[in-house]
């Protein structure tokens, strides 16, 4: 059997190997490498998947582990589905209000907050965590600007800048009415 596919009728069959004509490939490359595993063995989970996008952060504890009610306390105070109308600043806000009184011995807590950040997130805000590139995040500051950046954007920045700066006051309305 070939390990090559013919996608390009009438050029050379599928188990003839690519030919050289002596100068560089052309743009019409016609033979694909083909992956022949099974669908089961594509399905199957594997250890060098892709893992989680926050590195480990090394922990001075060496019986760190998050506790139950630390997990707990943020996902009943604060979750984050990352609907459209979610506002992102006031869930890292409020994120930090929580956690800014969980103190664990030998945990700094920028890790602390790092390892609990993802726990407030459901939906499609942990749809998006999970796409994020594997030990792509060092530090919760780089969590928190990521969140921002997918969720509360330079476009949304500019949208309420402007929205700002084009109040208009009618002359029959009060402040609150406006």
């Amino acid at each position: 059997m070939s390990n090559y596919l013919n996608i390009n009728p009438g050029l050379p069959p599928a188990d003839s190997p690519p030919q050289n004509h002596n100068g560089p490939p052309g743009p019409n490359l016609h033979m694909l490498a083909l992956d022949l595993r099974t669908m089961e063995e594509l399905c199957q989970p594997t250890m060098n998947g892709r893992g989680r996008p926050i590195a480990p952060v090394n922990i001075q504890a060496t019986d760190f582990g998050l506790k139950n009610r630390m997990i707990q306390q943020v996902q009943n105070s604060c979750l984050f589905h990352g609907l459209p109308g979610d506002d992102a600043n006031k869930h890292l806000d409020k994120f930090l209000t929580i956690t800014w009184s969980m103190k664990q011995n030998g945990v700094t807590d920028d890790a602390l907050r790092l390892y609990l950040f993802p726990y407030s997130l459901t939906h499609h805000a942990t749809a998006w965590f999970d796409r994020l590139p594997k030990n792509s995040i060092l530090t919760f500051q780089e969590m928190a600007t990521k969140f921002l950046s997918k969720y509360f954007p330079p476009s949304m920045v500019t949208k309420l800048r402007n929205k700002i700066s084009n109040f208009r006051q009618l002359l029959d309305e009060s402040l609150f009415e406006a």
